[in-house]
């Protein structure tokens, strides 16, 4: 499949980023999923490349500006919840929390910042 209109990337991207940051889920796996992050992050950056070749460039630059995790915006909560709900973060290294957390953030992308704490978010309140 080929998508190439911006309306149906935008469809695309806010059912997924509905589905991911909701408060509950019946299939716990969703905010979890490497496929998930993956494909969401990619759909992102695709509104911005299409809006881009459409000549729509202050639509584009406003998506882009969203890729930036926002600490306001309510999935930010999901995130710590997420993490605080996660039984193998004291196995995990800090590459694997890294990582995790992108997964988890995706499509939007933690600054350094954001990532160290939320690292040590988890090593403070993760359930044991």
């Amino acid at each position: 499949m080929n998508i190439t209109k911006a309306s149906e990337l935008m469809a695309l991207h806010r059912a997924i980023v509905e589905a991911k940051f909701k408060e509950s889920h019946i299939d716990s796996a969703i905010p979890y999923s490497g496929v998930i992050a993956d494909l969401s992050s990619r759909i992102l950056a695709d509104i911005v490349h299409t809006l881009q070749e459409n000549g729509e460039h202050d639509e584009a630059i406003g998506w882009s500006s969203l890729i930036k995790l926002n600490e306001d915006w309510h999935g930010y909560e999901c995130i710590k919840n997420w993490i605080r709900e996660t039984r193998s973060w004291i196995d995990m290294d800090e590459e694997d929390k890294s990582q995790f957390i992108k997964v988890l953030c995706s499509p939007y992308q933690a600054s350094k910042h954001q990532l160290n704490n939320l690292i040590k978010f988890g090593d403070t309140n993760c359930k044991v």
